[in-house]
């Protein structure tokens, strides 16, 4: 996969590019198979990297024959629902090659029963019925792509529990990855990923592609059933990113001089009134902002930005907000626009493209708001809140 350059990522570029998808089609082409009569590797390679959405309920593969969730309670639901909802969406032609290609298996003779989708000759998705962990195979370039472009946080993954292992299959060994989740809503936000989803897509597309010898273990009234419990995952918000409807991840808390250590090796009382001067300007800007009817909270798609609000209009602003206090401002206004310009790289990586805000205390140099500028990055400062509403205006039309 492709590098970004940081100016591609700065105007909302993504983690790949059409060279990645010349490779995959490529790649694809090299792989002799009946599955190209249906698909032409070019059309494949395509797929690959587009939004993660499912294929079309209608047509289905196979009929449904009675009530499809007899017996199952919500959380059996919502796994069956997954299964369904995986297999439209990271299957070629899922539709088509159903029974060919193929297969969902339910394997109700083990404690707990077991959901398993195999591709060709590899099992890429398998889940239990009561929730309690999913697996997931991936080829790992388009994984690895978007954390060298910043688009993957592996900190926000192992703070939602999910693993990032080596898998131990034969089948392309040294190019996918095994990915565990605890549970059926953190497999559903990784599935959200656009990286996620063009490695299992890559993996289907080259396994299906290979020897498929299970079609005798093909049935027909598993893959309907759970064809038709996808259905309830299709009304979610299909943003990947967390934070996506709010322009925020979670509320702002602040910290508080009670959540410091006691002891540290510099001046503690400077640090304290740091942090304090830092929750000020935060509860500043958000009181500003609340008064135009504005709501900003913590982070964007797992980046951890100061603040980050949408404005009347539904554009999105992110803050970096550094206290200045006696003899740091130069080192806080350089740390600061740095942060900020990493965190804008990154979110427009993920697909979201933000207007950067840097909030200092004060800033007794004239040339910072140039510097900034040259940068594309609004300057304010804690002494001019009044002039803060007409300057993020005038941010946002810019």
């Amino acid at each position: 996969m492709a590098d970004l350059t940081e100016a591609e990522a700065n105007a909302g570029g993504r983690w790949w590019n059409a060279d990645d998808v010349a490779d995959v089609t490529e790649m694809l082409a090299a792989r002799g198979s009946r599955l190209w009569q249906l698909m032409a590797p070019a059309d494949l390679a395509a797929w690959v990297f587009e939004a993660p959405a499912p294929s079309p309920l209608d047509p289905a593969p196979d009929a449904v024959d009675g009530d499809w969730a007899s017996g199952l309670d919500e959380t059996g639901r919502q796994a069956w629902a997954l299964a369904g909802w995986v297999a439209r969406t990271v299957v070629p032609d899922a539709t088509g090659t159903a029974g060919r290609y193929w297969i969902l298996s339910h394997l109700d003779d083990a404690a707990p029963a077991t959901l398993r989708l195999t591709v060709g000759m590899l099992e890429i998705l398998g889940l239990y019925e009561t929730g309690e962990e999913i697996w997931l195979r991936s080829h790992a370039a388009p994984i690895l792509s978007a954390m060298d472009a910043g688009a993957v946080d592996l900190e926000e993954w192992q703070r939602r529990g999910i693993d990032v292992a080596d898998d131990s299959t034969r089948t392309l060994a040294e190019d996918k990855v095994l990915l565990t989740c605890p549970d059926l809503a953190t497999a559903r936000w990784l599935l959200r990923q656009p990286p996620v989803i063009a490695g299992v897509r890559l993996l289907s597309c080259w396994v299906a592609a290979g020897p498929y010898s299970f079609e005798s273990r093909y049935r027909p009234e598993v893959v309907a059933r759970a064809w038709q419990a996808s259905q309830l995952l299709d009304g979610e918000d299909p943003d990947a990113l967390p934070g996506g409807g709010n322009g925020f991840d979670r509320p702002y808390t602040g910290v508080t001089t009670g959540d410091l250590p006691a002891q540290r090796s510099f001046d503690a009382d400077a640090y304290r009134a740091g942090v304090d001067e830092h929750d000020r300007l935060c509860r500043t800007l958000i009181a500003h902002l609340s008064r135009s009817r504005l709501v900003a909270g913590s982070g964007l798609a797992g980046v951890h930005v100061d603040l980050a609000w949408r404005d009347v209009d539904g554009r999105q602003f992110i803050a970096e907000v550094k206290s200045v206090i006696d003899g740091n401002e130069v080192e806080q206004l350089r740390l600061g626009l740095g942060q900020v310009l990493e965190y804008r790289h990154r979110l427009a990586a993920r697909g979201v493209a933000a207007t950067a805000v840097l909030l200092v205390s004060r800033c007794t140099d004239p040339v910072w708001p140039a510097i900034c500028a040259g940068s594309g990055v609004l300057l304010l400062t804690g002494e001019e809140e009044p002039t803060w509403r007409a300057k993020l205006m005038t941010a946002a039309v810019g």
